[in-house]
């Protein structure tokens, strides 16, 4: 018995478009809050969001800088971002130069807060798109009553 059904690439959900605003490439600037990192300090680095073949999935790789108790922190990283449409959901997985890999402190998940992109995780990390073109970003950790406390903000500017 013969199956005349053609097989269809799937297609990705056209809610990833909404992510379109991060594809490009960054230089990042800002700073730590003073808090449980210690005092603040100035973040500097760059970013970079493509799409993967197939735009499934979004592929972020960063390079940071600061300082931590006297000492400079360099982290590198990757982060795939993609679209839950049973959940409603973007969610995030990443890797970074920090730490060894683990399961809990990696994924993140959330959706649109107006124009803006919140996923929550073990922190809460907030990108808004600028009117002129830059995004900014926001990093705050729980604190455990139910609310957040801010930890770094910088500001995305597109690299020519």
């Amino acid at each position: 018995m013969s199956d005349n059904t053609e097989f269809q690439m799937p297609k990705p959900d056209p809610a990833l478009g909404r992510l379109n605003f991060l594809v490009g490439t960054w230089t990042l600037a800002g700073s730590t809050v003073p808090g449980p990192m210690g005092p603040a300090t100035e973040v500097t680095g760059w970013e970079t969001c493509e799409w993967l073949d197939g735009g499934f999935f979004l592929l972020h790789r960063w390079e940071t800088r600061f300082e931590v108790g006297g000492h400079e922190v360099r982290d590198t990283g990757y982060e795939f971002c993609d679209y839950d449409p049973a959940a409603g959901e973007y969610r995030t997985h990443f890797f970074n130069s920090l730490g060894p890999y683990d399961a809990s402190n990696s994924h993140y998940s959330g959706g649109f807060d107006g124009d803006a992109l919140v996923v929550t995780g073990p922190a809460r990390i907030t990108r808004r798109p600028n009117g002129d073109g830059t995004v900014t970003v926001d990093s705050d950790i729980p604190t455990g009553d139910g609310t957040w406390l801010p930890m770094m903000s910088y500001l995305l500017t597109r690299s020519a």
